[in-house]
């Protein structure tokens, strides 16, 4: 069975501009099984989220910068022991230990940091992210990113406004849906991502903005 999860969304509790419960209204719609709440650097968007019955299932996640790009960590309901800008390798290890899963949030934005993703690989890179400018340059980049990587290549919506919630998607295969668990299928059925770029006037405002904060 092929499910579709978002696997970047933000709300009102960091720099979303929706609230979770017209995030989840959105995702419903859009005919999502599931999505990530990835507020930067706080689970208080997820755990609303969790308490709502939404008919989806609500993977935990945030999002940290770090001297290497934008991470995302999935499937954790603690947040690592520094709050805020942390080094890269830090953060993946500690992830990793601690039974997280670990995405390199739009790297294709941004300048490439080889010498710390190869040494220390995050599990997936985001090469479809729905807040990008425009698609070709960017989505081939992330492409070559992750090959290079030999990581899987999910997308994410990366919706700050609830309209653009599920506008880019990673498609998850579970194989046997009476058992089994978000996370554990992250971790071994990652089948690929689809999806589109989120209307311009959001692309503008969030993606450009991120473009000129990192150059």
């Amino acid at each position: 069975m092929l499910l579709k999860v978002d696997l970047h969304v933000h709300t009102v509790y960091s720099d979303g501009r929706g609230t979770v419960e017209e995030v989840l209204r959105v995702a419903r719609a859009k005919g999502l099984d599931g999505l990530a709440i990835t507020d930067h650097v706080t689970l208080d968007g997820y755990f609303e989220a969790k308490s709502y019955e939404s008919g989806l299932f609500i993977l935990p996640g945030y999002e940290i910068p770090t001297d290497a790009g934008h991470v995302l960590v999935l499937g954790l309901e603690v947040l690592p022991p520094e709050r805020g800008f942390m080094r890269y390798e830090e953060l993946i290890r500690w992830a990793r230990d601690n039974g997280g899963f670990t995405v390199l949030a739009h790297p294709a934005v941004g300048r490439a940091r080889w010498d710390k993703w190869v040494r220390c690989k995050p599990d997936a890179v985001e090469v479809l992210n729905a807040s990008y400018p425009f698609s070709r340059y960017f989505v081939g980049k992330g492409v070559r990113i992750a090959l290079r990587l030999s990581v899987p290549m999910v997308g994410g919506s990366d919706a700050h406004y609830p309209r653009c919630v599920g506008d880019a998607y990673t498609i998850l295969d579970v194989k046997n849906p009476g058992d089994w668990n978000p996370l554990k299928a992250l971790k071994n059925g990652i089948a690929g991502f689809d999806g589109r770029l989120s209307p311009l006037p959001a692309r503008l405002r969030i993606g450009l903005g991120y473009i000129l904060s990192v150059l």
